[in-house]
C-alpha cells in the first residue's frame, strides 16, 4: 500500500511539473512576442532629456500567478486521516500607480500603490478518496519600495534590474472567520512583507515610456494563522509568493 502511494506521488510531481513547464514557455513566448512588437522602434533617438527629469509617474496593469510555500506541522503523521496536501494555482490581474526618482544616470528609486486580485487553494486530499478545498482568496493594497538598475541606453531601449521590499494589506483575509474541523479554512495575516526581484525593457515613444517586466514576490516570515482545528494545525509555516507581470506606462 505504501508503495502504491509513493507511486502516486511520484506520478503526481511529474504531472505537476510537466504542467509548470507548459505555463513557463507559455509566459515566455508572450513576453518575447510584447518585446518583440515594441522593439519595433524608429533609428533615432526619441526624447533624449527624457532620464534627465528627475520624476516621473504612471500607470501599470498587472497580472499574476498566486503561490503558496508551505511546510507541515512536526506531528503531520498523527493526522492519519489527511494522506496529502497540495497547493493550487491560478491567474490574478490588478492595477497600479507608479511614482519614479532618478537617483543618478543608471539608478532609480521607484514606489507604487497597488491593487491586486489573487486566488490560491490548498487542496486536502483524506484517506478513502475525500477532497477538501480552502480557497485562499486575496484583495491586496501594496506598496513596494524598489531600486531599478538601467542598462545604458541603446537608441530606445533599455534593459532593468528591479528589487526591493513590498509590504501588502489584504482586505479579504480570513482572519476573523469563523472556523472548525468541518469548515477547510486556512487563514493568512493580513499584513505581510515580501522581498522582490525582478527585471524588464523600457522603450520610449514620442509621448510615454512603455516597460514590460517580471517580478518574482517571496514572502518574509510566517504568515500562517495558527488554529486548533486540523486544517491550519496540520501545518507549521505558510509563506505567500507571486509572479507578476506588469506592463508599466509613464510619462
Amino acid at each position: 500500500m505504501q508503495t502504491f502511494d509513493l507511486w502516486n506521488q511520484l506520478n503526481l510531481r511529474s504531472y505537476k511539473m510537466k504542467q509548470f513547464k507548459a505555463k513557463s514557455k507559455k509566459i515566455l513566448f508572450s513576453l518575447l512576442m510584447i518585446t518583440g512588437l515594441f522593439k519595433i522602434l524608429p533609428a533615432q533617438e526619441i526624447n533624449p532629456l527624457y532620464d534627465i527629469q528627475k520624476v516621473h509617474f504612471g500607470f501599470s496593469i498587472i497580472g499574476n500567478w498566486g503561490k503558496l510555500k508551505y511546510t507541515t506541522a512536526p506531528n503531520f503523521m498523527d493526522f492519519d486521516t489527511i494522506q496529502q496536501i497540495n497547493t493550487q494555482s491560478f491567474p490574478g490581474f490588478g492595477v497600479g500607480g507608479i511614482m519614479n526618482v532618478r537617483i543618478s544616470d543608471y539608478f532609480d528609486f521607484r514606489t507604487m500603490v497597488n491593487i491586486q486580485f489573487v486566488e490560491r487553494h490548498l487542496e486536502y486530499r483524506f484517506k478513502g478518496g475525500d477532497v477538501k478545498v480552502a480557497k485562499m482568496n486575496s484583495t491586496y493594497m501594496e506598496i513596494p519600495l524598489l531600486i531599478k538598475y538601467k542598462s545604458k541606453r541603446n537608441r530606445n531601449t533599455r534593459f532593468y534590474w528591479v528589487g526591493g521590499a513590498t509590504y501588502r494589506y489584504d482586505f479579504a483575509s480570513d482572519i476573523n472567520t469563523d472556523r472548525s474541523n468541518t469548515k477547510p479554512i486556512v487563514a493568512l495575516q493580513p499584513a505581510t512583507f515580501s522581498y522582490d526581484v525582478g527585471a524588464g525593457f523600457d522603450f520610449y515613444y514620442p509621448y510615454f515610456k512603455f516597460s514590460p517586466e517580471i517580478r518574482i514576490s517571496n514572502g518574509i516570515g510566517n504568515s500562517l494563522v495558527k488554529d486548533p482545528y486540523f486544517y491550519a494545525s496540520s501545518l507549521s509555516r505558510m509563506s505567500p509568493k507571486l509572479i507578476q507581470f506588469f506592463l508599466h506606462f509613464e510619462g
